[in-house]
C-alpha cells in the first residue's frame, strides 16, 4: 500500500524525469538543426514546463496514529515556565530585590526541574503502558459451541469494554498529579514562606503542571490511499474519496559563469 507522501512524491519525480528527457530530445535536435544549412538559422524548439495542475482522485485507505509521550526536556520546561508563571502571577509587581532574588536561582531551578523530570518521564510512560493495557479487553479465545456460553463471554467483553472506558487516563492522571506534587515540595524551598504559604504555592503550582502535561492528541503516522482506478470505481461513498490538486512551476536551474574577484572562472548553478 503506497502512502500518500509516496504518491505524490512519484509524481513530482515522474515530471521531473519528464522534463529531463525533453531536454535531451532538444540536444538531439539541436545537434541535428546545427548541422542543417537550412534550419541552422531557425529555432530550436524546447519545451517547458511553466505551470501544471493535476487533479488527483484518491481514496484513504486506513489511517496510522501514534501517540507521542513527553521527552524529559518537554518535562523539565514545563516544571519551569510553571515556577515562574506562578510567580509572576501571584506577585505581578514584583520589587528589583524579589526580581533579583528569582534570576540568581534560576540555575538551581532548572536543576531541580531536570532531575523530577528524568523520574516523571519513566512514572507517565508506565501509566501510560498501564492505561493502554485496560483499554485493551481481554477475551477468552477459547472455542465453544455452547450457546449460553456466548452470551456469558459476550456479557463479560462489555463489561470489560465498559470499565476500560471509565478508567481509561486513570493511570496517568494519579501520575501526573503526583509529579506536580512532587515538583511543588522540592521547589517550595526556593520560594520559602516569605513570599507564601506551601499550600497556597502547591495549588497554584500543581494545576499549571498538571494542564500542560495533559496526554497528547493522537498524531497521524502514515497516510496509506488507494489509487487503482478499479478499486476507486469500487468505493460506493463519494465522501471517502479525495481530489488533490497538485500545482507545479518549471523553475528552471542553469549553470551560469562568473568571474570572482581573483579572476577565476566560478560556475554556479542558480534558478533561472
Amino acid at each position: 500500500m503506497i502512502t500518500l507522501k509516496d504518491y505524490i512524491g512519484k509524481i513530482y519525480k515522474e515530471v521531473t524525469n519528464a522534463k529531463v528527457q525533453s531536454d535531451i530530445e532538444t540536444l538531439a535536435i539541436a545537434q541535428e538543426y546545427i548541422q542543417n544549412p537550412m534550419l541552422k538559422h531557425f529555432a530550436v524548439p524546447n519545451i517547458r514546463i511553466k505551470d501544471m495542475e493535476l487533479t488527483i482522485p484518491v481514496a484513504v485507505d486506513t489511517t496510522q496514529t501514534v501517540t507521542r509521550e513527553y521527552t524529559e526536556r518537554e518535562i523539565q520546561d514545563v516544571y519551569e515556565k510553571a515556577f515562574y508563571k506562578v510567580m509572576d502571577d501571584i506577585y505581578p509587581n514584583q520589587t528589583e530585590d524579589q526580581a533579583a532574588y528569582l534570576q540568581s536561582i534560576k540555575p538551581q531551578v532548572i536543576s531541580k526541574a531536570q532531575a523530577q523530570s528524568e523520574e516523571a518521564v519513566v512514572d507517565l510512560r508506565q501509566a501510560t503502558a498501564a492505561d493502554q493495557a485496560v483499554a485493551t479487553p481481554q477475551t477468552d479465545t477459547a472455542a465453544t459451541t455452547d450457546s449460553a456460553s456466548r452470551t456469558v463471554q459476550t456479557e463479560d467483553v462489555r463489561t470489560t469494554e465498559q470499565a476500560s472506558a471509565e478508567s481509561s487516563s486513570n493511570n496517568y492522571s494519579v501520575a501526573v498529579n503526583k509529579a506536580a506534587i512532587k515538583f511543588a515540595e522540592v521547589s517550595f524551598a526556593f520560594v520559602g514562606t516569605a513570599y507564601m504559604e506551601e499550600q497556597a504555592y502547591r495549588d497554584a503550582l500543581v494545576p499549571e503542571i498538571v494542564a500542560n502535561l495533559q496526554p497528547k492528541s493522537p498524531e497521524i503516522e502514515e497516510l496509506p490511499v488507494i489509487i487503482e482506478t478499479q478499486r476507486l470505481k469500487e468505493i460506493n461513498d463519494p465522501a471517502s474519496l479525495i481530489s488533490i490538486k497538485v500545482n507545479i512551476t518549471d523553475d528552471a536551474m542553469e549553470w551560469t559563469t562568473d568571474v570572482d574577484e581573483n579572476g577565476n572562472a566560478v560556475q554556479v548553478l542558480d534558478y533561472q
